[in-house]
């Protein structure tokens, strides 16, 4: 039990900091094509409207991100007898009642599908408040964190059956961690949208992108400790939920890049792609 729990403490303590060091990462780090695809995306911006260029690139986006995990969940099924069993027979084997359980208990619960659900309508309603009250359009939250929600819903179920890779003896847990990829994804949208409305400075939004790279951490954590996954449906989900979350922010900024003063913004601007990406 000890080194279980000494585990989860390395796991936070190098979350953060990665999480902060990839979304406080210099502009110049922008490639070639991330650069086509901004070009392209202004341009979609231009033809198709802020909601259009959206949904054009939440959908190609979507479309890639089935195209990598149906692979990486064959590699999972690969790894069953070499990985999971054993990593399941280890917490087996030392995870014992008492106040440590008792918390994983009440922490997984964070990436359950009514609750993120509870905190996403939240989300919506507390965001489009704000909207409202600061005179941005008032829809954008509703759109971009329904969005996700939606997306990650029916992907992740159709991840589930496509792979079919079965679930451990304890639970009914699947590829992939849905509790992960809803906790990154959801949660990731929420914050992308109340970082963005705030204006927060880079070293607030790295500070954030990086607390929620530990918390999905311990999501992670949390579900293989309690034996509601094998230990590769959790990377998956991590996998998973990290990639739908930069799709969204990519597509999101459509939605984002308001300009109350009608001018461009400055080249030393942050936008969300930046400070979201942290996995």
């Amino acid at each position: 039990m000890p080194a279980l729990i000494a585990f989860c403490a390395v796991g936070l303590l190098l979350a953060f900091p990665i999480g902060y060091v990839w979304a406080r990462r210099p502009a110049g780090a922008q490639s070639a094509t991330a650069a086509r695809l901004r070009a392209a995306r202004a341009q979609l911006d231009r033809t198709l409207g802020p909601a259009g260029s959206f949904v054009v690139f939440l959908g190609a986006g979507t479309f890639l991100v089935t195209a990598v995990c149906l692979p990486l969940g064959e590699l999972c099924q690969r790894l069953l007898r070499a990985h999971d069993v054993p990593m399941f027979d280890l917490a087996q084997r030392h995870v014992r009642p008492g106040v440590w359980t008792d918390a994983m208990n009440v922490i997984t619960q964070s990436g359950n599908v009514w609750p993120t659900r509870y905190v996403a309508v939240a989300g919506v309603v507390v965001l489009t408040l704000v909207a409202l009250k600061t005179g941005r359009r008032p829809w954008v939250p509703a759109l971009l964190i329904g969005s996700v929600t939606a997306v990650e819903r029916f992907q992740q179920t159709a991840l589930a059956a496509l792979v079919d890779r079965g679930h451990p003896p304890t639970t009914l847990g699947t590829y992939p961690s849905g509790g992960c990829a809803r906790l990154i994804s959801i949660y990731g949208a929420i914050t992308l949208v109340t970082l963005s409305y705030l204006k927060a400075a880079p070293r607030v939004r790295a500070a954030v992108w990086g607390g929620l790279a530990a918390f999905a951490f311990l999501e992670g954590y949390t579900r293989w400790y309690l034996s509601k996954h094998w230990i590769t449906d959790v990377y998956a989900g991590w996998i998973y939920g990290y990639l739908l979350l930069g799709v969204a922010v990519f597509a999101g900024w459509s939605l984002l890049a308001e300009r109350t003063d009608g001018e461009p913004p400055g080249d030393g601007e942050q936008e969300p792609l930046r400070a979201a990406s942290v996995g």
